[in-house]
């Protein structure tokens, strides 16, 4: 009978158990990662949250501090990461790691490569992590909450989609469509550019929220350069991912918009006098929400397939004046004749220019105009 005791007894030890685990609540968790590069060293700055203001609700507390920041500098980011621990009370986990923004000097002379490489080697980390470029300084964009001071994880920051489907103006990028974009022809990812918005004003006062503003371009050793405005307009019918999005333009001398969804695009590439051409087919579904004028859907439909063409010219056009393949011309062209891709490729870039671009064909599948037909809602009689 001791027999028997002492062996169950012996057995407990050799169960699994969680020995060296660490308590959730003796941990720190990052949220965001600043990373700036100032007098040839990092600086990094890590957003640290507290789960128990959102745990149960998406509201915290009015009063209590959502996150706080800290800075650390060093020769590599390991270095600058190690120096931040120095000033840390508890283990930090890096698990729930969402979105990094970079400065535009991290952004420079391929160190954003240096940066996702250090991250991703991390085992704690994920590859769903949102990848960001600023001009502003990184202090300010860690420390803005969201609009009604709702949860610093609904952030845009951290959750970009959500935004993104109702207005596709710039589309979000994280470690993993990082990482293929720049392993494949033409070795360029653009990524979205944010700044702090300062119009933004509740009972205390002014208030800044992250805005979408750009994209910035990247090939795997420098900054390609910053386009924002219009310079970029024409992105938005050049990707199956635009969810929807509005158009604006003059129509018999007078504004109308249109929304658009549904985008679907085809592109062929051909290899012409030693050169590559490419016809482009755009196809989409629109509702026409705002117009001040009796219009008919031909008129509609013409004006504006001429304004979405218009449109990818000019953002192409921008892009060729900073050496930028902005619509990934290059990967349709290896995709689609590799031969000939291999025969003028350099660095996986084709040559392009003006003429590069033989046709593009915008069709229009469904047209409406909301709840009413094509006449203004109240009559001027």
């Amino acid at each position: 009978m001791m027999k028997k005791w002492y062996l169950i007894f012996l057995t407990t030890f050799l169960l699994a158990g969680c020995w060296d685990a660490t308590e959730p609540e003796r941990m720190y968790y990052v949220h965001g990662l600043g990373v700036d590069y100032v007098d040839g060293k990092f600086k990094v700055y890590v957003q640290i949250i507290d789960f128990t203001n959102v745990a149960k609700s998406e509201q915290p507390q009015p009063d209590a501090m959502q996150a706080e920041v800290g800075v650390g500098t060093g020769e590599t980011m390991y270095e600058a990461i190690f120096d931040l621990y120095h000033s840390i009370d508890m283990r930090v986990f890096w698990g729930h790691l969402s979105f990094i923004v970079m400065s535009e000097s991290a952004l420079e002379e391929g160190r954003a490569n240096t940066v996702i490489n250090a991250i991703a080697r991390y085992r704690e980390t994920r590859y769903r992590i949102w990848l960001y470029g600023t001009r502003d300084k990184i202090s300010d964009i860690m420390v803005a909450t969201p609009i009604l001071n709702k949860s610093i994880t609904t952030s845009s920051l951290s959750n970009p989609r959500n935004p993104y489907e109702q207005e596709s103006y710039i589309a979000p990028v994280n470690f993993r469509q990082f990482i293929l974009r720049l392993n494949e022809p033409n070795h360029v990812v653009g990524i979205p550019y944010v700044t702090l918005n300062k119009d933004w004003e509740s009972q205390k006062g002014k208030q800044e929220k992250i805005e979408y503003k750009g994209i910035a371009f990247l090939s795997r050793t420098e900054l390609k350069g910053i386009l924002s405005g219009k310079d970029i307009q024409g992105i938005l019918f050049m990707t199956d991912e635009t969810v929807r999005t509005q158009i604006t333009y003059l129509l018999k001398e007078k504004p109308i918009t249109v929304t658009v969804a549904n985008i679907k695009i085809d592109v062929k590439s051909k290899f012409v006098d030693g050169s590559f051409k490419f016809d482009i087919k755009v196809k989409l579904d629109a509702i026409v929400s705002d117009f001040h004028a009796e219009i008919t859907e031909t008129e509609v439909k013409e004006s504006l397939k001429k304004e979405v063409e218009k449109r990818i010219k000019e953002t192409y056009q921008k892009g060729l004046e900073q050496n930028i393949d902005i619509y990934r011309l290059s990967n349709y062209a290896y995709k689609q004749n590799i031969k000939n891709w291999k025969s003028v490729e350099e660095g996986g870039h084709v040559p392009l220019n003006s003429d590069s671009i033989a046709s593009i064909q915008v069709n229009i599948g469904k047209l409406s105009a909301a709840r009413k037909e094509f006449t203004e809602t109240i009559d001027d009689n």
